[in-house]
């Protein structure tokens, strides 16, 4: 469940981070505080499905595409990607 909202540092920025609640398999409870900001993320009193591997618990995240990393992020990543693999046609002579 979220459980509240970290503004941003940057007093211009938009985005905030969720901090959520849940309890392990085990039967522990753990409160994070997302490190992915947004602008548009689940609410307090929302109920979240969570992703974390049990031996780490403390890295858990909201499962939405938002939370598991930046969509920005995968955005340069694949046009990197692209550039490069057109570059290395390029030079090859293949196009």
């Amino acid at each position: 469940m979220v459980t509240g909202l970290v503004r941003s540092r940057d007093p211009d920025s938009p985005s905030v981070r969720p901090i959520f609640r849940f309890t392990t398999l085990e039967g522990h409870p753990v409160e994070v505080t997302s490190k992915y900001g947004e602008t548009n993320p689940p609410q307090p009193g929302a109920r979240v499905t969570i992703l974390y591997a049990p031996e780490d618990s403390g890295r858990a995240v909201i499962n939405s595409s938002g939370q598991r990393g930046s969509t920005m992020g995968w955005t340069f990543t694949a046009l990197g990607l692209f550039l490069v693999t057109l570059g290395a046609l390029s030079a090859l002579n293949v196009l």
